[in-house]
């Protein structure tokens, strides 16, 4: 980000494997240092079980996309059973899965002006307008109801996609530990619910430490978790990884009022 120089402070980057690169590089570039340690690992579901889950769904009026593995994964299947997505409405809950969707050659993509999540969506959708309409919500294998409620609610006709799985990494939290402790990183992330449950679990009786370092998320609720689980600083950005890196230049670049 143009102006802004984090000074070599170290951020714990948590997004997930193949998905960190475009944050990262954004860290680089307002002289932060990342260091990679994610917080969920993806598994894709067997293609055998898409095709499956597929072979009695007809064309839906709207697909919605709820991370951008949902789109990375969701979007060859869909193709693969319908030959084209030409003509179909598509949602995503925010900017990193909107510019993921384009990647894949999808336009006009409704997402969420300022904020990210289902409910950000559900607010930005004309829901009254989706009365028995048939709704594909592409997401993973137990994915949060919130929005598939409000759609239900409204008298959507909701069908599940579940095209992948999140786990729990098996990732030694030893490696970052020494960095937290002696202040090598300075800040982290968490941009679900889930990365935050994961990386207090693995770290363990260390988990203190990320407890006291600034966290950075782009959900309230993500936040709330946090404050629950007695994170001391958290701090809540807009969507997308221009909000996580906007939100750091916010907080360590420009001068704030003391704190009392």
């Amino acid at each position: 980000m143009s102006g802004c120089d984090l000074n070599g402070l170290g951020v714990l980057v948590t997004r997930p494997a193949g998905q960190a690169g475009p944050l990262a590089a954004s860290i680089r570039q307002m002289r932060g240092k990342p260091t990679f340690f994610p917080g969920v690992v993806i598994e894709a579901v067997e293609h055998g079980r898409l095709v499956s889950a597929l072979s009695s769904m007809t064309p839906m009026d709207l697909a919605i996309f709820v991370s951008p593995t949902a789109a990375r994964l969701g979007v060859p299947p869909l193709i693969e059973k319908f030959g084209s997505l030409d003509g179909l409405r598509v949602a995503a809950v925010g900017r990193t899965t909107a510019a993921e969707l384009e990647k894949l050659g999808l336009t006009d993509i409704i997402v969420p002006d300022s904020s990210s999540g289902g409910e950000a969506l559900a607010g930005c959708l004309q829901l009254g307008q989706l009365a028995n309409r048939k709704v594909l919500l592409v997401r993973g294998e137990g994915g949060n109801d919130v929005l598939e409620t409000a759609l239900r609610k409204r008298g959507a006709n909701v069908w599940l996609f579940e095209c992948y799985r999140r786990c729990l990494p098996g990732a030694d939290f030893g490696a970052v530990e020494p960095l937290l402790r002696d202040g090598r990183i300075g800040a982290w992330m968490a941009t679900s619910g889930e990365i935050l449950d994961n990386l207090l679990r693995l770290a363990g009786e260390h988990a203190a430490l990320l407890r006291n370092t600034p966290l950075f998320v782009n959900h309230p609720q993500v936040a709330v978790r946090a404050f629950s689980q007695a994170v001391k600083v958290i701090f809540v950005t807009s969507g997308g990884d221009a909000g996580l890196s906007a939100g750091l230049c916010t907080w360590f670049c420009e001068p704030r009022a003391s704190m009392s």
